[in-house]
């Protein structure tokens, strides 16, 4: 069995913007032809645009305090994270100096108390060998 009924398909929000579009250019149209004076309208539309711009000029006034408002206020945001930031780095930095002071010095005093104890053990060599020579030559002496 065949259907034969026609389908219609209605595609929703594609109409939508030429609907408003058509009533912009009915009202516009509806202004111009209205039974008052062309220029009793032209005055109205000046009027009207003039009140419109004013409205316009306040909000982006107002807007641009609030965006100015807000810059500063993350500026000054910023900078306390920032100082805040670099406080801390200091105080790495102040700690991590003093830390490689610290470990300088137990460095050296380590090389100087090995250099000490390699100097001992070089005396203590020279002695030996002090006291070996002098035993070869009491030994090489006649009785």
């Amino acid at each position: 069995m065949r259907d034969d009924r026609d389908v219609t398909v209605i595609e929703a929000g594609s109409g939508l913007k030429w609907f408003f579009l058509g009533a912009a250019v009915g009202a516009s149209l509806g202004l111009l032809l209205a039974p008052q004076s062309g220029e009793r309208t032209r005055r109205d539309l000046v009027r009207r645009g003039r009140t419109l711009r004013a409205r316009a000029e306040e909000t982006f006034e107002d807007f641009s305090d609030e965006v100015q408002t807000r810059g500063r206020n993350l500026k000054e945001k910023v900078e306390e994270f920032a100082d805040e930031v670099i406080d801390e780095v200091k105080d790495e930095v102040k700690g991590g100096k003093r830390k490689i002071a610290r470990n300088a010095s137990n460095a050296r005093e380590e090389m100087e108390r090995r250099l000490a104890d390699a100097r001992a053990r070089a005396r203590a060599a020279v002695g030996a060998d002090d006291v070996a020579e002098a035993d070869e030559e009491a030994d090489d002496e006649p009785a």
